[in-house]
């Protein structure tokens, strides 16, 4: 039991770039880590610290950290299981909070505590495939509903952690970008949620010529910029991601690249803020 749960959490330690590495530390995380290769690299390690159960402990730490990937690979963000193969792989079905696929895996432990292996085995086998499949039927009306509602701009859907909008659409046209809702498979339209306006100033073109910038406005598939003024006659350029936008709560310290400029433009400090924190 403890290395599979060894095995399921430690995947996530490579967070660790992401906190000390700024951007481009974020940009490993579930590299090496969330691959197959690692599987077997840890779960060696385990059974060389259990060597009197080495192959069930081995099986155990290996299949936990399967188990992690298979999860991740659910979500928007991916995994790379073939690395040093550097492609991801995404099935962009089920948002990495989801309460209700939780709700299935909480509902399956508390059945295996109480010894009853076959029912969870059962319950997971039934309720998840169906769960899952209302989420491909959700993707693909949400798409349906963006093409004919949202012609001309470019669009992509994703999944929520909200309860009241399993999918939305983001959206980018000349002047604006967009996050509409899909609350249900038989939605007849698109609910707005979140619009912002694509600003083009000086402060917001100057940033552009820092090489973090330019990797973040290609890593991230609707980029916008907000510019915050200074008393010096400089200016915070914030250069945030609609997605994680949307998830956010209202706070003074929202995730993104953080570009200060002087007033001449010159490019001061930049700090990545990432959706994990230490502080």
């Amino acid at each position: 039991m403890g290395a599979a749960i060894l095995g399921s959490i430690a995947p996530d330690f490579d967070v660790v770039l992401g906190l000390l590495g700024g951007w481009s530390g974020a940009g490993e995380h579930r590299g090496f880590t969330h691959s197959f290769l690692a599987a077997a690299v840890l779960g060696g390690l385990a059974a060389l610290v259990a060597p009197k159960h080495r192959g069930r402990v081995f099986v155990a730490c290996a299949g936990g950290l399967v188990t992690h990937i298979f999860w991740d690979w659910l979500n928007f963000w991916g995994v790379r299981p073939l690395w040093p193969w550097l492609r991801s792989f995404s099935a962009n079905l089920l948002h990495e909070a989801d309460l209700p696929a939780a709700g299935i895996l909480l509902a399956a432990s508390l059945l295996v505590w109480r010894g009853r292996r076959r029912a969870a085995a059962v319950l997971l086998a039934t309720l998840l495939p169906a769960y899952l499949l209302l989420h491909f039927r959700w993707r693909e009306h949400a798409r349906q509903l963006a093409q004919t509602e949202l012609a001309g701009r470019r669009v992509a859907v994703y999944p929520t952690s909200r309860l009241r909008c399993g999918w939305s659409v983001l959206s980018a046209g000349e002047r604006d970008m967009a996050v509409d809702c899909v609350p249900s498979p038989l939605a007849a339209h698109l609910r707005p949620l979140l619009r912002v306006a694509i600003r083009d100033d000086f402060f917001i073109r100057a940033s552009m010529q820092s090489p973090i910038v330019q990797d973040y406005r290609e890593h991230t598939s609707f980029p916008y910029a907000e510019v915050a003024p200074d008393a010096d006659g400089g200016a915070l350029v914030l250069w945030r991601d609609l997605r994680l936008a949307l998830e956010e709560r209202a706070s003074g310290n929202p995730t993104g690249l953080r570009v200060r400029l002087d007033a001449s433009g010159k490019i001061v400090s930049e700090k990545h803020r990432w959706w994990l924190s230490l502080w």
